[in-house]
């Protein structure tokens, strides 16, 4: 994705499009892999799930523009510890979501239910980038 379909994807519609477009892509492949009764369907979110990494270069073209040259570093540090908590995060918060509903106990047997979750967050994730990036057209540079 990020070799030969994010440069392309960008010049088109723009980054923040493109950012968004890559959140989506990742909403739609979580959910059907929430919802995947079989390893088929499983399998059929992964092409849709492979369009998230558009996210990722949208994104981070969009915030380091949006910061002085002197401080990329401290963006790209502060990007990288995001990125670490969300490794400690991510397991305290899915693993519970997993269990309570594959519990005998549970009213729904869902155990997509941590799939679904990272949906909605995503979904989540969608609405707070498209009203961040509202003013992004304006710091996108000028298209030959």
């Amino acid at each position: 994705m990020q070799a030969g379909i994010v440069r392309p994807a960008v010049a088109k519609f723009g980054e923040r499009r493109t950012l968004v477009s890559g959140l989506i892509f990742g909403a739609v492949g979580f959910a059907i892999y929430g919802l995947a009764p079989t390893g088929t369907w499983f399998a059929v979110g992964i092409p849709i799930m492979s369009c998230w990494g558009l996210y990722g270069p949208a994104a981070q073209g969009l915030m380091t523009r949006r910061v002085e040259p002197s401080e990329q570093g401290q963006l790209q540090g502060a990007l990288t510890s995001v990125q670490s908590l969300t490794g400690i995060v991510g397991p305290m918060m899915f693993a519970p979501v997993f269990a309570s509903f594959i519990t005998t106990l549970s009213a729904w047997q869902l155990p997509g239910a941590p799939f679904l979750l990272a949906s909605a967050l995503l979904v989540a994730a969608i609405l707070l980038a498209w009203r961040v990036t509202r003013g992004a057209a304006a710091l996108a540079p000028e298209r030959a």
